[in-house]
């Protein structure tokens, strides 16, 4: 760490390279109130991925005053430390003497004779290109690459002064020749090649990511609010308008499901895709109460299509929760020592469960696609994560005890409230499900009112039966495991832990991950035997379709619904040659049925009665 005393010289210079263009009296000459005036100039962004802010506090009368960087967002459940981004941290006063400045930790710096203090600059570094560690998710972090594109989370950027995070903002963004600025932060106004918005407070100021770029926009409306599509795509494989054709459907569907008014005018995707890779060696989006930044590799339009639904068949519904529903943990979240809620199954997993829902509902997805999906996660739930962990309990935990069960907010989350769907439709003959629930949470709460974490349980039992808070107290805040025979019955399906069944041979082989990623044989049956397959053999095609860790059991259960007895199996395996090098083997035989336990089977009843047929209509029929 830097101290003071190194870093006047490279303050000095700075201070005296760009100049400032407006003062505290002229941005707030038309907001009449106090405010943390934050300048950004994009057009001086340096060839190391770094940006200057510049940050103007509103009248200071203390002796000192601390000003923190987030340690922690909503929505990442992860400890990500923006401060360690933050270098050449230094206080000026009005005639640019420099102020005693303290780094206390990471995230927080003391600067002492505040009430002279006339504004702070800091360097800030591109987190996607940071050699700094743990590595930050990509739609997490920051991207500074002059000329080409600057996907900006202003929580990576900006911080807050001690005592004001929840007054107003000023922010200008001073932008390149020909570049767009996607957000859906209201634009107050631009002016000389700059843009200026003016958040209401800290939070909403995190809350709205902003793309810089020229500009690849589309925009669609669903009900009353206009998504805004807005793409980087280095090589122009991908275009927003693509997206928009491909996606109308969709987000039709999505309208359909929510219906009457949402809580947003406007929501932003925005759309970062990479030639080059991501450290993180992953991919995927972040939610915000009225945006989502999604990074993806820079594939062709075909390609992207269906993982670029998939995102925003969930990410959009983060419209309802937390934005129109949440708790005060979120409402008034603590950006330094965060006190988690407890309701991750209302925030993701009724997300995750609108996100296939709605497309089963409305004949986006067939019935039998949407329960290989609820099959999937009850497989993942239960096989593989801790299935009688108490949710409230994984919720609490999920940034330290349980960090790795979280991925289960989005199995076992989704299943829940699946089941609280059905167990309402259930108790109200048909007439009430979990849509017309949140709807009413979101009427009784809404984007400026926050519940209680403690109370929200008996809230919805007072809003719906009785019997509701025993299921939460059973299987979202107890340990018990969900009886999905009994809920899945009252629509007329039928579930089995385990079931035999005839299907296709497909591989004849017990196979395991190994070390690289891929499938091993490690055990060798009749039909594999049939094939030739060894092993040791690394399973990489069937039927000339790559497998993977992700796809493989999809493929397994397209080919059972779809081979018959005598269709020809192509495998191709990777096989050891001469002990070190391996030899591409192509292997062939003609299938036949053998018989399969499988696990986690949903199928409909043989005579559903007129209640279960009632139920079901109400609950997945178009």
């Amino acid at each position: 760490m830097k101290s003071v005393k190194n870093i006047i010289f490279i303050v000095t210079l700075l201070f005296s390279a760009i100049s400032v263009s407006y003062s505290q009296g002229e941005l707030t000459k038309q907001t009449h109130e106090p405010r943390t005036i934050a300048e950004i100039d994009l057009t001086m962004a340096a060839s190391d991925h770094s940006l200057i802010i510049e940050v103007e506090p509103p009248k200071i009368n203390s002796s000192s005053i601390r000003y923190y960087m987030p340690k922690i967002v909503p929505g990442t459940y992860v400890i990500n430390n923006f401060g360690r981004f933050i270098s050449d941290f230094a206080a000026v006063d009005i005639e640019g003497k420099e102020l005693v400045v303290n780094r206390i930790d990471t995230n927080t710096w003391e600067i002492l004779s505040a009430e002279r203090l006339h504004k702070i600059r800091y360097r800030v570094e591109d987190t996607y290109n940071s050699e700094s560690t743990p590595v930050v998710f990509e739609p997490t972090g920051t991207c500074i690459d002059s000329g080409k594109v600057f996907m900006l989370n202003n929580f990576t950027l900006i911080g807050y002064f001690d005592g004001f995070k929840d007054m107003p903002y000023t922010v200008s963004v001073k932008k390149p020749d020909g570049f767009y600025g996607s957000t859906s932060m209201p634009l107050a106004f631009t002016e000389d090649g700059k843009d200026v918005y003016y958040p209401k407070n800290y939070f909403d100021l995190h809350d709205n990511p902003m793309m810089y770029t020229i500009p690849d926009t589309a925009s669609v409306m669903v009900n009353n609010t206009r998504v805004l599509l807005s793409v980087y795509s280095p090589n122009k494989k991908i275009t927003a308008n693509y997206l928009a054709e491909h996606t109308a459907e969709l987000f039709k569907a999505q309208g359909e499901y929510l219906g009457g008014e949402l809580p947003a005018d406007k929501y932003s995707v925005l759309v970062y895709l990479s030639d080059a890779g991501f450290r993180s060696n992953a991919a995927g989006a972040l939610e915000h109460f009225k945006s989502t930044t999604f990074c993806y590799p820079e594939v062709t339009n075909e390609e992207f299509i269906q993982p670029f639904r998939d995102v925003v068949s969930h990410e959009f519904f983060h419209i309802v929760t937390p934005l129109g529903i949440h708790s005060k943990e979120i409402g008034d979240f603590d950006f330094i020592n965060p006190v988690m809620s407890k309701h991750l199954w209302l925030y993701e997993g009724s997300t995750e469960y609108y996100a296939i829902h709605s497309q089963v509902k409305h004949g986006i997805i067939t019935q039998e696609q949407f329960f290989n999906k609820v099959q999937q996660k009850m497989y993942f739930s239960m096989l593989y994560l801790n299935d009688t962990l108490p949710f409230t309990e994984l919720s609490k935990g999920a940034l330290d005890k349980y960090k790795s069960q979280y991925i289960n907010v989005y199995q076992k989350g989704a299943l829940i409230n699946m089941c609280l769907d059905l167990y309402l439709l259930k108790l109200s003959g048909g007439k009430y499900g979990l849509q017309q629930l949140k709807n009413d949470l979101g009427k009784k709460f809404g984007p400026d009112e926050a519940f209680d974490d403690e109370e929200l349980f008996d809230i919805i039992t007072e809003m719906t039966y009785p019997e509701i808070r025993e299921f939460f107290r059973s299987y979202v805040e107890g340990n018990k495991k969900i009886p999905y025979k009994q809920f899945l019955e009252y629509a007329g399906y039928e579930y089995f832990d385990k079931l035999k069944k005839k299907v296709p041979a497909m591989i004849g082989a017990a196979l395991q991950y190994n070390d690289s990623g891929t499938l091993e044989v490690v055990e060798v049956y009749d039909f594999g035997r049939q094939l030739g397959l060894k092993t040791g053999d690394n399973v990489i095609a069937v039927n000339g379709k790559e497998v993977n860790t992700h796809n493989f059991r999809f493929i397994s259960r397209d080919f059972e619904m779809n081979a018959k007895p005598g269709d020809v199996v192509e495998i191709t395996v990777m096989r050891k040659s001469n002990g070190a090098s391996l030899l591409k083997v192509i292997l062939k035989a003609e299938t036949y049925m053998v018989e399969k336990e499988e696990q986690f089977v949903l199928q409909p009843v043989k005579a559903p009665t007129a209640e279960q047929l009632m139920i079901r209509k109400a609950w997945i029929d178009k």
